[in-house]
């Protein structure tokens, strides 16, 4: 299957849409777990110094300070900025020369920047509690966030390297199921394409996945077998007409000639007579075209299949019909040299290139052209039957082929209109198509097979 058909197949929207849901909803909840994650790192720091700061406000001078020179020395991870304040505001000692900016209210605060602690110029973000002591002095304590911003960037980069192959994965499984559901429709519409082609044995597949559309194409594979049913009836109903009114139709001619032997020539009822008479065989010539079409459609002569030249075929055809066309003053010309084998029912293939061959030289006037054609294209048999006669319309092209229809402009012409509805179902049992084209003048018809495209590989 093409790609430009998976990507226009529903099921590929339907794929990116799923895609791009679940992509988002990856992304809030990574973008959750980073929020709870950078706010329960910062709530705990401002925890632990809250609860240092309340432990140690009350002990005396100098031993916080030895305290405080224990915690800088020995548990860096804890607190990074340590300070005691006299109650004018002096340092007494730490390592940060003034209060920021925050409250000394014993409560946990975050200072944007804060001076790094290799003592460079550089400024990064902090945490910090000011506490006041019972002598007015003030005890500061902070800690350094670098460390856990920079666990943040690590989480967030984690997060979005793994967002994005989460997001490859879903449409890669969205593909892979729009292209197994596109080559299932892909089936379905080469089996609609084959019905509409006449070909109504053909029913839709079912993969007995029980799906919805496993129900839908067994209901109408069974309106097919109901409408197959339905046409072989109506078939068999015109078979058994045009049968049975064979038998009676020859029994009203034989006595109508024979009453014609006992008028004279001259009586105006002998001339009425004979004008029956010629009603009758139109009529029965009409009853024999049924029911040859519906002798080949059944199939059987399929059995008789064997190998022959198309192209001597033809040879046989314009060796008959050139001494038609010449009694008419039309020009007929053969181009079948090079063998064309194919296999088939030759006689049947003899009947439908002539009923192609006597239209020509019917509907084509005196000083026209009839060419007949016979060639291998890419492999398979072609033949052309093309005239310089008075065309088909456009808008007629696919009625043609229907029984007893006949084009306007060959209305004035003789013929019950069954010669290519004959020649049709020949072509059909051989698994050919006519494809009729302008000629510029006149018509040009060719009979060629099927090409048929191979069904889709049903999908795992």
């Amino acid at each position: 299957m093409h790609a430009a058909n998976v990507f226009r197949a529903r099921a590929f929207r339907i794929a990116v849409a799923f895609s791009l849901a679940v992509s988002l909803a990856t992304a809030a909840v990574f973008g959750l777990v980073y929020y709870r994650l950078s706010r329960a790192d910062v709530e705990k720091i401002g925890a632990v110094l809250t609860d240092e700061a309340a432990k140690s406000v009350d002990d005396d001078e100098a031993r916080l300070q030895r305290a405080l020179q224990l915690r800088l020395t020995r548990d860096l991870r804890r607190l990074d900025y340590v300070a005691l304040f006299s109650p004018g505001g002096a340092l007494a000692f730490g390592n940060v020369g003034e209060i920021p900016g925050i409250p000394i209210d014993g409560r946990a605060h975050f200072v944007t920047e804060e001076r790094a602690l290799d003592d460079s110029e550089n400024h990064e973000p902090a945490m910090f509690v000011a506490r006041r002591r019972a002598n007015g002095g003030v005890l500061l304590l902070g800690r350094n966030l670098r460390e856990v911003y920079d666990l943040e960037e690590s989480v967030l980069t984690a997060l979005g390297a793994a967002l994005l192959p989460s997001c490859l994965l879903t449409l890669g499984i969205g593909l892979w199921f729009a292209r197994r559901a596109s080559r299932r429709v892909q089936r379905l519409r080469w089996a609609v394409t084959n019905v509409i082609q006449g070909q109504f044995a053909t029913r839709l597949p079912i993969d007995r996945s029980g799906d919805e559309i496993d129900s839908v194409a067994g209901d109408v594979n069974v309106m097919l077998d109901e409408i197959a049913r339905l046409l072989d009836q109506l078939k068999s109903v015109g078979d058994n007409i045009a049968h049975d009114l064979r038998a009676p139709l020859m029994a009203a001619r034989a006595k109508i000639e024979r009453a014609l032997e006992e008028w004279p020539e001259d009586d105006p009822m002998a001339a009425k007579l004979s004008g029956a008479i010629a009603q009758l065989d139109r009529a029965a010539v009409t009853i024999e075209a049924l029911l040859r079409i519906s002798a080949i459609e059944t199939g059987a002569r399929k059995k008789s299949f064997a190998d022959f030249d198309l192209a001597a075929l033809c040879g046989q055809l314009f060796d008959f019909y050139d001494p038609v066309a010449r009694s008419k003053a039309i020009v007929m010309s053969v181009d079948a040299a090079a063998p064309t084998p194919m296999r088939g029912d030759e006689n049947l293939m003899r009947e439908a290139i002539s009923n192609l061959v006597d239209n020509a030289i019917k509907f084509t006037p005196a000083g026209g052209e009839v060419r007949l054609e016979a060639r291998t294209d890419n492999g398979q048999p072609l033949v052309r039957v093309s005239d310089t006669g008075c065309g088909v319309p456009l808008q007629e092209r696919e009625k043609i082929f229907r029984r007893f229809y006949r084009v306007r402009n060959g209305a004035n012409e003789a013929g019950n209109g069954l010669g290519l509805s004959i020649a049709q179902t020949i072509a059909n049992l051989h698994g050919f198509e006519f494809v009729v084209e302008d000629n510029h003048p006149g018509a040009r018809f060719e009979l060629r097979p099927v090409a048929k495209a191979a069904p889709p590989r049903r999908a795992e």
